[in-house]
């Protein structure tokens, strides 16, 4: 479960924070594909490696085995935001989906699993004060060298 819990919040908070990021420093649509891209072929990889040496470190007999799903939660969800924003007319519709689609997922996600409501609810908040400090930050980085 750890795995799948991973690879999911993992790859939700992740893209959303690249594709806000990128949003608020003013990349245009074909930028932020070429952007989830890189970061669907990195991200997933490089953490569920860093989650089979951890867990082979702790000597756990099914350390391949949660890399693994790590790996494989993480690119799927990741590679449904780069579908979204291909698909999208234009990245404002893109980013709304892409939000959407993230916190469905998340609340999906939390009842499936049998979180309580106040625990989705933080889930929920988590994300948006993550996103948020990432707009903010790429925000005055273009202002400032804009």
């Amino acid at each position: 479960m750890f795995a799948q819990i991973f690879g999911m919040s993992n790859g939700i908070i992740t893209i959303l924070g690249l594709i806000t990021g990128l949003y608020a420093a003013k990349v245009n649509k074909v930028g932020i594909i070429a952007a989830i891209l890189s970061m669907i072929i990195v991200d997933p990889l490089s953490d569920a490696y860093s989650i089979y040496i951890g867990k082979k470190h702790e000597n756990a007999k099914n350390a391949y085995e949660i890399g693994k799903n790590a790996y494989l939660y993480q690119f799927t969800v990741q590679l449904m935001f780069l579908i979204i924003i291909i698909l999208s007319p234009n990245l404002k519709i893109g980013m709304i989906l892409c939000y959407l689609f993230g916190f469905t997922t998340t609340i999906g996600y939390g009842i499936i699993d049998n979180n309580d409501y106040k625990s989705i609810i933080i889930n929920i908040f988590s994300i948006i004060v993550i996103v948020s400090i990432t707009y903010g930050a790429d925000r005055l980085v273009s202002n400032y060298f804009n």
